[in-house]
């Protein structure tokens, strides 16, 4: 009894289906198939939906909006303009035919008649085949008539698409299955190349022809390196003069722009080379003619990868902070070597990343080790795609580090690095690029307090050696934080050599010890901090005027793309910002600072004739005794006149 039940139920669902189908015209299929919405429209448009929704009966060949693409950029566009609705029509007419007989009852070399006056020709019933384009959905009931689908749209005999009115490089950028080729032409800088008058015929790949290259292959040569083999590639896809597919049979050579040759080896479909097929033929433009292929077609002889890992990453404007830090490093050898190594790249903007100062300080040669304990946790031992990762596992890196792979797709390293370009191969390994720094499980930086940086940073020794005569090193080693303006050796090398001289004698110890403590402000002041105007108090007690960078001669633009340098008393200058210490932050200087009021002179032994310096304080470019004899020759001067 149940299953008469269900039996009845399924019997009166198919005739509600029928009976809806009864009561739909052709439009009414038309507008209740998403597939189907360009048909619909451009029926619509050229007023073609009356007729169709007449008694009929009439058999409907109906293009998928997939169909009306492959006519080839520009081309559904151009149709449905209102200024070439006579070219619209003529083209929907041959896709309508007189009768509804279904499909089954058609037969091979049958002719159908349509609106337009020309014949279609039926190729085979099963599977059922019409001008040589296979339909994909047959026999949708109408109450007036059939619908065929099929995903090429039919052009009647001998028929002129209208004028183009976009240039080969328009039509390019017009559609979003052309964009790998459209950035191509931009990167490569041959956009006037294709624009030119010519005329030209131009082989397009599609997005996934480029894709269909391999892993890594089209992302990487859109990169700056890769420019001269992408510019190779896309001259091989260009050839002068309108070369339709007619003008094209099988065996003839055309010569490409870039001076290799195509050979036409097919002509229905057009077929160059055995690899690359046409799927729009024919596109016109307004200054020649292109073809949309399904395959990339690549010159004879064509080598890639051709630059090792190393000059990828030089020739990588984004990479330029990596370049330095490898070119300081141990890791140079990795890049350049022969054997294959996966790099896992930062660019500039994850190395900003880390914070201030922290890329310029592990750049510096007392940070040499910890610069290449980050570098070497970037690399993998082998030529490593994305596919050869699995998700939530962990790779061994060359610092001897494990690395977590957290995703494959997208992939994601050590939870939150982004790669932001993949697979990039080089002829000793593959190149990811990452959106962050790697760092090694338990990294710690700085390590370093300011005595050990000045320690081992050669252009410091100068200043190393005078803390340590002034008895400071305990000072400069404790907590802090503080901020150091360090002189480099070519400042203190700046003063003359009897004042550096006198500056060391026992003597002139709580001299040096008010100079280098007036080089020393509390708390960690980076460079952001120094480059609008204000006075700093020093541990010594005085000040130091921060001159702001609108007073040296900069403007708002330039400041905020090269960043003056920062300017102290008027004319010191920090040459190296930010170099990070555990106990603060150092900034080197060009010239030794004074404290306000003082200047340093030395003078030869007067009294027992040796070449001893001797340092005494001037207060306003004045000695002291000089200011005493000054004011006593001021106070005999005002008795004179009292006496007189």
């Amino acid at each position: 009894m149940v299953a008469i039940t269900i039996r009845n139920l399924l019997l009166l669902v198919f005739l509600a289906v029928l009976c809806g189908s009864q009561d739909t015209p052709i439009t009414g299929i038309l507008a209740a198939s998403p597939e189907l919405s360009t048909v619909y429209s451009a029926i619509r448009l050229a007023n073609l939906n009356f007729v169709l929704e007449g008694v009929g009966p009439f058999t409907l060949f109906a293009p998928t909006n997939l169909a009306f693409r492959l006519l080839g950029p520009g081309v559904a566009a151009s149709l449905t303009h209102q200024d070439n609705m006579a070219y619209l029509t003529q083209v929907l007419q041959y896709h309508v035919c007189y009768g509804n007989t279904v499909s089954q009852q058609l037969l091979p070399g049958q002719e159908l008649s349509t609106f337009e006056g020309e014949r279609l020709t039926v190729n085979a019933v099963t599977p059922f085949t019409v001008n040589d384009v296979p339909i994909s959905r047959q026999d949708l009931l109408a109450t007036n008539g059939l619908v065929h689908t099929m995903n090429r749209v039919f052009l009647p005999p001998n028929f002129a698409l209208p004028d183009p009115t976009m240039d080969i490089v328009q039509l390019v950028a017009s559609e979003d299955y052309l964009t790998t080729m459209n950035e191509a032409i931009l990167l490569a800088e041959l956009e006037s190349t294709l624009k030119a008058s010519g005329p030209l015929t131009v082989f397009v790949p599609t997005n996934t022809a480029f894709e269909n290259l391999g892993p890594g292959i089209a992302t990487s040569l859109l990169l700056p390196p890769n420019k001269k083999k992408l510019e190779e590639v896309l001259l091989h896809h260009v050839v002068t003069g309108v070369q339709s597919t007619a003008a094209m049979p099988a065996g003839v050579t055309l010569q490409a722009l870039g001076g290799g040759a195509l050979l036409v080896t097919q002509n229905s479909p057009l077929k160059i080379d055995s690899v690359s097929t046409v799927i729009s033929p024919n596109v016109p433009a307004s200054n020649g003619v292109l073809h949309v292929m399904d395959a990339v077609i690549l010159p004879s002889g064509f080598v890639y990868p051709d630059k090792t890992l190393q000059l990828l990453v030089q020739q990588s404007p984004e990479l330029s902070l990596l370049a330095a830090a490898a070119s300081t490093s141990s890791v140079s050898s990795l890049l350049s070597g022969s054997t294959a190594y996966t790099l896992f790249a930062p660019t500039n903007e994850a190395f900003e990343k880390l914070g201030i100062g922290v890329a310029s300080s592990l750049l510096m040669p007392a940070n040499q080790d910890k610069l290449t304990q980050v570098l070497r946790y970037h690399f993998l031992q082998g030529g490593l795609v994305r596919m050869d990762f699995s998700a939530n596992t962990a790779v061994q890196t060359v610092e001897q580090s494990l690395l977590k792979i957290s995703s494959v797709n997208p992939l994601i390293v050590d939870d939150t690095a982004g790669v932001r370009v993949e697979d990039i191969p080089a002829t000793n390994g593959v190149m990811h690029i990452v959106n962050k720094v790697l760092l090694p499980p338990g990294f710690r930086f700085p390590d370093k307090d300011v005595v050990q940086l000045a320690d081992s940073t050669a252009s410091l020794s100068t200043f190393n050696t005078l803390v340590a005569l002034a008895g400071l090193r305990s000072d400069f080693t404790a907590e802090g934080p503080y901020t150091v303006f360090a002189p480099t050796d070519a400042a203190f090398a700046a003063l003359d050599k009897a004042t550096l001289e006198a500056l060391q004698q026992a003597e002139n110890k709580n001299l040096l010890q008010r100079v280098l403590r007036y080089h020393v402000i509390s708390g960690r002041t980076d460079s952001t901090l120094l480059r609008y105007g204000r006075d700093i108090q020093t541990i010594e007690g005085g000040m130091i005027r921060v001159t702001p960078w609108t007073e040296l001669g900069w403007q708002g633009v330039a400041y905020q793309r090269f960043q003056p340098p920062v300017t102290l008393n008027t004319d010191v200058q920090v040459s190296t910002e930010n170099a990070l210490a555990t106990n603060g932050i150092v900034h080197f200087v060009n010239k030794v600072l004074l404290p306000p009021g003082m200047q340093i002179v030395s003078e030869a032994g007067m009294d027992d004739g040796d070449d001893d310096g001797i340092i005494r304080v001037m207060t306003n470019g004045a000695t002291c005794s000089e200011k005493i004899a000054n004011t006593l020759a001021g106070l005999v001067l005002l008795l004179s006149l009292a006496l007189l």
